[in-house]
């Protein structure tokens, strides 16, 4: 028996009580002796205790010990279902309990586009003009970009570079023979509905990175930098601005004030529905403070950033931007000028890896754009519910509100979700290209980089994380020591915070990974 099955408290074997007699005799008789016997000396007993071997533990007896080390208070809620891939259930705790899924939601949205619109799948941006093009290089009317839903318009897949995804735009445009664009950019959203912030998000969360609004034209995950640098002496006024581009319509007050040293306190602030961003604190001198907030208008946001690339490309642009959100009658003239296409792929990895609750809303409504004609979170769950019933369950048992797990109305059982996670791994044809977009434990490149880095959870661990308010989950897959492969679904509601609900989830997979 392992000296960890003793800590354990594992049940003792049976203890047995052997009674050993010394009889301890006297001289032995002479034969001249007289028949008087000396007295025998009074038996000694003593007992000896002798342990049986403990029974070995079950995998599921273990797993039962650790997951009652619940992770919260009283009125917190778990539920925990495990199963080797493609085996019946070996554990469950809770199972058929109604929970809320946070952003594990993102795997219902991400496999669901992966399977409706393919691996081959690529998100495109088109440049058209719909004037003509003068000998001069002028353009008639304006330049038309027509949006599609692409969440990766920005520096995340071009080494961080907010410019560069924008230059091969500009140089289309020059070798085509554009010098001018006389009535501006023309920004055509037509793709999605108007709707860019879901009812079920909290309007006090607006102004925050992972509740940015959703738009089919979009760019920097819809979020702006503002910069606050220090003056050049103590005391002065310190200087406030946007990076990588001002937004049109929107602007930064405030007083922040310069001191000594170079450290930063400070602190922006958006209202809901506000263009206006309000900046407070102090800096210190010739430091640059940075902060992020989300924009008030994607399109125009986008339009900003890309103007700025034309000018510096030597292309004058002659109008501010204007909005369409309907698409143009049929007939209207227009010449594609430029496609600008992102892989569904990496975007999924995003999405997954990196739990960017922007690219997974982005990803639901491009799938009910493309497959209903609608790019409405409706029409995007529509998407996800015929994807469950293709793989041969029942959508009643998934509540699905948007596409990212920031409503709390996205909610399953354990049971359930176990039964999608086994469907995935062992009946749909794209799992082997799907798995790759999980976040794994030590990997940098997603969010499980610091969790779970012992020898038998790391590289070990390919799965999905939640966290909204007093929410903490986790879904995926763990391989175990011994080489086999188990699903796995750990949801904590109630009041969990998350660094106890991590941890109680790491101990019930590291226990899987040792002993499975």
């Amino acid at each position: 028996m392992t000296t960890e099955g003793r800590k354990r408290g594992r049940a003792w074997g049976v203890l047995a009580t052997v009674v050993v007699t010394a009889m301890v005799c006297g001289p032995a008789e002479s034969a001249s002796s007289s028949k008087t016997t000396a007295p025998r000396k009074t038996t000694a007993t003593r007992k000896v205790t002798v342990s049986r071997p403990a029974r070995e533990l079950t995998l599921a007896e273990r797993l039962a010990a650790v997951t009652r080390r619940g992770p919260v208070r009283d009125r917190s809620q778990f539920a925990v279902a495990i199963a080797p891939v493609g085996r019946p259930v070996l554990f469950s705790a809770n199972a058929d309990a109604e929970m809320i899924l946070a952003s594990t939601t993102k795997l219902f949205t991400s496999a669901a586009a992966l399977d409706r619109l393919g691996p081959g799948y690529r998100f495109r941006t088109t440049l058209l003009r719909e004037g003509e093009l003068l000998p001069d290089g002028t353009l008639q009317g304006r330049l038309v970009i027509r949006g599609g839903g692409d969440p990766a318009i920005s520096g995340r897949l071009y080494d961080n570079d907010p410019w560069a995804v924008f230059r091969p735009w500009s140089e289309a445009l020059a070798a085509r023979g554009v010098r001018s664009i006389r009535d501006g950019l023309l920004l055509d959203t037509s793709f999605f509905d108007d709707e860019r912030t879901h009812p079920d998000w909290p309007a006090a969360q607006e102004q925050h990175w992972w509740q940015a609004p959703v738009s089919a034209l979009s760019y920097n995950d819809n979020v702006v930098l503002v910069r606050v640098t220090g003056a050049f002496r103590p005391g002065g006024r310190a200087s406030l601005g946007f990076y990588p581009a001002q937004p049109f319509l929107m602007s930064v007050v405030g007083r922040v004030s310069t001191h000594r040293g170079r450290g930063a306190n400070v602190g922006v602030s958006r209202r809901a529905g506000s263009p206006r961003v309000v900046a407070s604190g102090a800096v210190g001198s010739r430091t640059t403070w940075s902060g992020d907030v989300t924009v008030v208008d994607p399109p125009l946001y986008l339009a900003a950033a890309f103007t700025k690339v034309l000018q510096e490309a030597g292309i004058d642009v002659g109008a501010p931007p204007v909005v369409r959100t309907q698409a143009p009658s049929q007939g209207t003239p227009q010449t594609v000028l430029h496609v600008h296409e992102t892989p569904i792929l990496p975007v999924l990895a995003v999405c997954n890896k990196r739990s960017q609750s922007f690219y997974a809303e982005q990803v639901l409504k491009t799938l009910g754009a493309e497959r209903r004609g609608s790019g409405t979170w409706e029409a995007g769950r529509s998407e996800v519910a015929e994807f469950l019933r293709s793989l041969g369950l029942d959508p009643s048992r998934y509540r699905i509100a948007d596409g990212s797990g920031r409503s709390r109305e996205n909610r399953s059982t354990a049971a359930a979700y176990l039964d999608f996670l086994q469907a995935l791994a062992t009946r749909w044809r794209h799992f082997q290209a799907f798995e790759p977009t999980l976040a794994v434990t030590g990997d940098m490149a997603g969010s499980l980089r610091y969790r779970m880095l012992g020898a038998d959870t790391r590289g070990k661990v390919f799965a999905k994380t939640g966290n909204i308010a007093g929410v903490v989950t986790l879904t995926g897959y763990v391989e175990a020591r011994s080489g086999q492969r188990y699903a796995f679904v750990l949801l904590a509601n109630g009041g969990c915070s998350e660094g106890r609900g991590h941890a109680w989830q790491d101990r019930i997979l590291a226990e899987l990974a040792r002993w499975g």
